[in-house]
């Protein structure tokens, strides 16, 4: 799908590098894809335009500098933006308890309120969206959302030997 010509991006990038309109987060540097998202939420509020940005990271990336930065000035210029956390309990090869003091991402946002949600559960995902949609859109600005989810298989292929359930 993204390594051939008459793929979705031409063969020219990898599963990092996936375009599409109105989707910004094609990069490999972990955790950049969420003041990207910010900086689209900006936008958004800047043209008075009625959107929701969602920025997606998982917990490998939550001790990523820039996204402190990105839930710092969301929340002082209270934009339109839906931090999504991914916590499926590892960051490549290490438990996120390793490499994290606070493992509870969805309080990590200062003053950026969080909410949890099973992301295992489809209906506890619709509503946890659901609120976190109608949070942004009535003006309060930036909110966070961990997804507790199950990490199934390894984050690479270096780590086929590593057991996860």
């Amino acid at each position: 799908m993204t390594g051939r010509v008459s793929g979705n991006v031409y063969g020219k990038g990898g599963s990092m590098h996936m375009y599409a309109k109105n989707f910004f987060g094609g990069n490999g540097i972990v955790g950049a894809q969420v003041p990207l998202g910010a900086g689209a939420a900006f936008a958004f509020k800047y043209r008075d335009q009625k959107n929701v940005c969602f920025a997606l990271y998982g917990d490998g990336a939550s001790n990523q500098g820039q996204i402190a930065e990105a839930f710092n000035m969301a929340e002082l210029w209270q934009i339109p933006v839906i931090f999504v956390c991914e916590n499926n309990g590892y960051g490549m090869g290490m438990k996120a308890n390793r490499s994290s003091a606070s493992t509870e991402y969805y309080k990590r946002g200062d003053f950026v309120p969080g909410i949890w949600v099973d992301g295992m559960d489809i209906v506890s995902v619709r509503e946890g969206f659901k609120y976190a949609r109608d949070f942004c859109n009535s003006g309060k600005g930036p909110i966070v959302v961990e997804l507790n989810t199950y990490r199934y298989v390894g984050h690479s292929t270096i780590e086929k030997r590593h057991g996860y359930n």
